[in-house]
């Protein structure tokens, strides 16, 4: 045990994420803390946030994940998030996202029971 304790925070990932408005206005003092390897922006909560719940594409949602990328980005720190389809995730990728979900449990798991539909005649 002496062994692991010495050792595991080598082998940990601290990940935080960036879900409210009020993280977007302090952004730069939360990517200062020491130790954070990974900030992930949860858009559909950050839209919550301003009551725009499920509009993560409304301006003013984009405006503040723009603002939240910039400060992450500035920061050093690797930027995460999820993307809705293969073309957001590049696009994410091009802004310097490293660190990418494809969807969430719920929807990965409609995706693929939709896919075992698909070429069956009804």
């Amino acid at each position: 045990m002496p062994d692991y304790i010495a050792t595991a925070d080598d082998d940990m990932i601290c990940m935080i994420t960036i879900e409210h408005v009020e993280a977007i206005n302090r952004i730069d003092e939360i990517m200062a803390t020491p130790g954070i390897d990974v900030a992930v922006i949860g858009l559909g909560d950050l839209a919550t946030s301003i009551g725009k719940h499920g509009r993560m594409d409304d301006p003013e949602v984009l405006a503040l994940m723009a603002r939240a990328e910039a400060g992450i980005l500035n920061s050093g720190v690797s930027i995460g998030g999820a993307a809705r389809t293969p073309e957001q995730a590049n696009q994410m990728i091009e802004r310097g996202y490293v660190a990418l979900a494809l969807g969430f449990d719920w929807s990965l798991f409609a995706r693929g029971i939709a896919a075992s539909f698909e070429g069956i005649k009804r």
